[in-house]
C-alpha cells in the first residue's frame, strides 16, 4: 500500500491540500484524494519532482512548476506575488466555487506550509496564529527562517482577492474549517485539522502573547 502524507487546509474561502512529493508509483493513490477535495492546481516547489505530470493534466489539473525556492528558506517576492496571483485566479475570480490547491515541496513540511500560511494571513489570520494553526494541522512543520519571515510578513494592502466572494449574514472571513474525511486524518502524520484560533469581541484573533519563539524552540 502506497504510504503518503495529506494535510486538507480549509478556511473560509481558501482550501489547500499540503503533500509530501508523489512519485510516479505514489501518484495514483494521491489523484481520488485530488477529486474528492476539487483540486484545481497543483504547485510543485522542490527541483526534480520525480513523478510525470499526465495523469494530473489528464483530469484537468494544472500543474505549477514557476515557484521554486530552496529547501529551508522563504519565499522571494517575485514568487509570493505568483503565489498570490494563482490564489487570486482559483478562489476569487472562478466562477466554478470550492476549488482547492494543492501544493508539495519534498516532505511537506517546510516550503509548502510556508505557502500557505502567507495565504491564511492574506485572508486576515494573524502571522503567529497561522504558523500555530499550520504545524497543529501538519507536525513539525516550518523552521526558524520561515517562522520569522511569517512573523515579519506584511499582507497586501489591496486585500486578498479582486472580487470578494459574498458573506452568509454573520459569517465571518475565516470560519472554521470543515469536517475531514477520514482518509486524511489517517495519514502517516497522524493529523489533519485543528480549531480557529479564539477570536476577539470585535471579530480579530486573539493575538498570543509573548514568547512565541520560545514556546517553539524552547529559547527567545
Amino acid at each position: 500500500m502506497a504510504r503518503f502524507s495529506i494535510s486538507p487546509i480549509k478556511v473560509g474561502s481558501l482550501s489547500f491540500l499540503i503533500l509530501d512529493c508523489p512519485s510516479d508509483q505514489t501518484l495514483p493513490a494521491y489523484i481520488p484524494i485530488f477529486e474528492e477535495h476539487n483540486v484545481t492546481d497543483l504547485v510543485r516547489i522542490c527541483e526534480g519532482s520525480p513523478y510525470h505530470t499526465e495523469p494530473l493534466t489528464a483530469i484537468g489539473i494544472k500543474v505549477h512548476d514557476d515557484m521554486k525556492f530552496e529547501d529551508g528558506t522563504a519565499p522571494s517576492k517575485d514568487i509570493v506575488a505568483r503565489w498570490l496571483e494563482l490564489n487570486d485566479e482559483v478562489f476569487f475570480e472562478s466562477p466554478t466555487p470550492d476549488r482547492c490547491i494543492a501544493v508539495h515541496c519534498v516532505s511537506g513540511i517546510g516550503r509548502a506550509p510556508v505557502m500557505v500560511a502567507i495565504s491564511l494571513v492574506e485572508g486576515g489570520m494573524d502571522p503567529l496564529d497561522a504558523i500555530a494553526y499550520i504545524r497543529k494541522a501538519r507536525r513539525g512543520a516550518l523552521n526558524r527562517v520561515q517562522i520569522a519571515f511569517l512573523d515579519g510578513y506584511k499582507k497586501r494592502k489591496k486585500g486578498f482577492g479582486v472580487r470578494k466572494p459574498p458573506k452568509s449574514n454573520g459569517t465571518k472571513s475565516l470560519a472554521p474549517p470543515s469536517p475531514q474525511p477520514k482518509h486524511a486524518v489517517a495519514t502517516a502524520n497522524g493529523r489533519s485539522g485543528s480549531p480557529l484560533p479564539a477570536e476577539t469581541e470585535n471579530g480579530g484573533v486573539e493575538k498570543k502573547k509573548g514568547g512565541f519563539m520560545s514556546k517553539l524552540f524552547g529559547k527567545k
